[in-house]
């Protein structure tokens, strides 16, 4: 399996088109993957971005569907069932899916596991579409869309705070319109919608989403965003979805299942699986949760405040955003121990003074994780893992290492690592590309 992640392009849709199982066009599986953009590293989105399904929704936390062709065809046996507990965007489902290939995703955050579900229902184009025609054709605002959810950051809407809104006031009415009137839909078809209004909010807002949070826009005040921009834009991603199922949705290929709530609990309804390919959150104090705020209040997945410190809690502790309940240690390694105490030494000069227990919370709940999949992955079977390092206050957390410390004791060795490339430091620290971002292949003993 040496550097698989490394193969060529023209050599990932050959494997793939072995791998394909009955019923699986080959045509289809090639013409699909060859969307990639090459020059891409495997490990990111970028190179999805005209890849049909994934294009769907711009989701830049997650790697490319040819690095999960490349892992499962380079294992050294036949993989009937793939098990990816951090779902994200789906990429390991779609993947799956189109190969036909069986999969368990878990998924916390209920708008991306809508948009997984989404990407593996097969609607059909046609009824959709006219299913929304007739949405907008008789569409009408009613006095309750333009009013606030309990809870909702105030700046959500016009007028907001001192002057500052996210969403003009006709985008925010349309909006919460259209959710209202979507729940009249066949249940598939008002997820579909949901979902592709979803992956137009951004674009017409008043703000960008980069890094840990929301900025506006420079020069918003001057580049209004109207209802009519936002119906424009969910027309072309109607049209584009509409494409996709057209061309490549047909019957459903193997048996998909999408878990929602949080990985370490939720993986003991997983009874078996021949491999766990995954890209865990990594411990940048990203809360993914805040990222994706506009898409969970605006289409109707948090309904209070209440809602949302409860999906937090349910999160992975990779981030101090959070206050986390101390819980016992369950991570054994001592380059976590070395890590923490020089973090310990450094606290007075962190960004934030939680940050080493937010990192020994992180490999404790990543230690979780690897104890459910002892059980559910046979020895001889593999986890691969996509993940990052992190820096604070100019200490290294060698996340790699780690892991590979604290998951032998549970019954897994390392067979391959290898850089998948360089990332970027946060501006604090400079901003250089000093972090690296590994590919860890764990065989079950």
């Amino acid at each position: 399996m040496t550097e698989f992640w490394r193969a060529p392009l023209a050599e990932t849709v050959r494997t793939s088109q072995r791998l394909a199982r009955r019923r699986v066009a080959l045509s289809d599986v090639g013409n699909w993957l060859e969307c990639y953009a090459e020059a891409a590293p495997t490990s990111s989105n970028q190179g999805a971005a005209n890849i049909p399904f994934q294009r769907w929704f711009h989701f830049k936390e997650a790697f490319s569907p040819k690095f999960v062709a490349d892992t499962l065809g380079a294992l050294p046996y036949k993989v009937d069932r793939c098990l990816d507990p951090f779902g994200g965007s789906g990429t390991t489902a779609v993947t799956c899916r189109m190969l036909g290939i069986s999969s368990d995703v878990i998924e916390v955050n209920p708008f991306l596991a809508d948009l997984i579900e989404a990407k593996l229902t097969p609607v059909p184009a046609a009824s959709f579409c006219a299913s929304y025609d007739r949405l907008l054709s008789d569409l009408e605002s009613e006095p309750g869309d333009s009013l606030p959810i309990e809870g909702m950051p105030p700046t959500m809407a016009e007028p907001g705070v001192k002057g500052r809104f996210v969403f003009a006031a006709d985008v925010y009415a349309t909006v919460r319109a259209i959710v209202r009137a979507s729940a009249a839909l066949p249940p598939d078809e008002a997820r579909l919608l949901r979902v592709l209004l979803g992956s137009v909010l951004v674009p017409n807002s008043n703000v960008t989403i980069n890094g840990k949070g929301r900025r506006y826009r420079r020069g918003w005040e001057t580049r209004p965003r109207s209802a009519a921009d936002l119906i424009a834009s969910l027309d072309d991603a109607v049209d584009m979805a509409a494409a996709d199922l057209t061309s490549y949705a047909g019957p459903r290929r193997g048996r998909h299942v999408v878990h929602r709530g949080d990985a370490r609990s939720t993986l003991a309804n997983v009874d078996t699986a021949d491999v766990a390919v995954f890209s865990p959150p990594y411990p940048n104090s990203f809360d993914y949760t805040d990222v994706y705020n506009l898409e969970l209040w605006m289409l109707g997945y948090l309904k209070s405040g209440p809602d949302n410190r409860t999906l937090r809690h349910q999160t992975l502790r990779s981030h101090v955003q959070m206050k986390w309940h101390e819980t016992q240690r369950v991570a054994a390694s001592a380059a976590l121990e070395d890590t923490l105490g020089a973090l310990r030494r450094a606290r007075r000069d962190l960004w934030n003074p939680h940050i080493p227990e937010m990192i020994g919370f992180y490999f404790d709940d990543l230690a979780m994780i690897f104890a459910q999949l002892r059980r559910i992955l046979a020895p001889g079977r593999h986890a691969v893992v996509a993940i990052g390092d992190s820096q604070y206050g100019g200490i290294h957390v060698d996340v790699a290492s780690i892991l590979v410390e604290c998951v032998q004791p549970l019954g897994f060795r390392l067979t391959e690592s290898g850089a998948i490339r360089s990332m970027r430091n946060s501006s604090q620290h400079g901003g250089g590309f000093e972090l690296s971002e590994h590919c860890l292949v764990f065989e079950r003993v």
